[in-house]
């Protein structure tokens, strides 16, 4: 028997509202140039990616890893053995420095990166996987592809080749409007 069953309600508990609530806001707050419905189809949106990312985050929990830290990996390991600063990261990845050098200090407690010093430069600092890391982002990504495929389940082909072309021209939008690619 749940708490609700009971009678007890939990004071620190926000019932769930559902998009309407948030569509009426939409219609009383928008500027008058805003689509409302283009306005609502980006909350769906932006409310889609944080689903798909706690799936992720929920699968890669057995790794004890985050989407974003093993974001980081990846791209450390797709650059292979190109240096790549603190800096560099931060910008490839759409983040604050702050939050990767908050990553990067979390990576390499957990043996997964090691930061080394330019020999022309004491002041810059490079980021490598170590093999630790190499060995850890193999294990991981099978399991990482198959949450992103999973994604993918209630779709069918055609709804498939639908939504791709939909998400390869709304990437190619923001990356033209942020002036940054992946």
């Amino acid at each position: 028997m749940s708490k609700f069953d009971r009678g007890f309600i939990d004071k620190d508990t926000l019932p769930k509202l559902g998009l309407e609530p948030y569509v009426e806001l939409i219609n009383k707050s928008s500027s008058i140039d805003t689509n409302t419905e283009d306005a609502k189809i980006g909350l769906m949106l932006l409310w889609l990616s944080d689903y798909f990312l706690d799936v992720v985050d929920m699968e890669l929990a057995p790794f004890e890893i985050t989407e974003s830290k093993l974001d980081l990996l990846v791209l450390l390991t797709l650059h292979g053995e190109r240096r790549a600063t603190p800096s560099a990261i931060a910008e490839r990845l759409g983040i604050a420095r702050a939050s990767a050098t908050s990553m990067i200090d979390w990576l390499e407690k957990k043996n997964l990166v090691i930061r080394n010093h330019s020999t022309q430069d004491r002041r810059r600092i490079y980021v490598s996987l170590t093999e630790e890391g190499h060995t850890f982002v193999n294990k991981v990504l099978p399991t990482y592809w198959s949450s992103c495929a999973s994604s993918m389940i209630d779709l069918n082909s055609d709804e498939r080749k639908v939504f791709e072309k939909i998400i390869k021209k709304l990437t190619k939008s923001m990356q033209k409007r942020l002036g940054v690619e992946r």
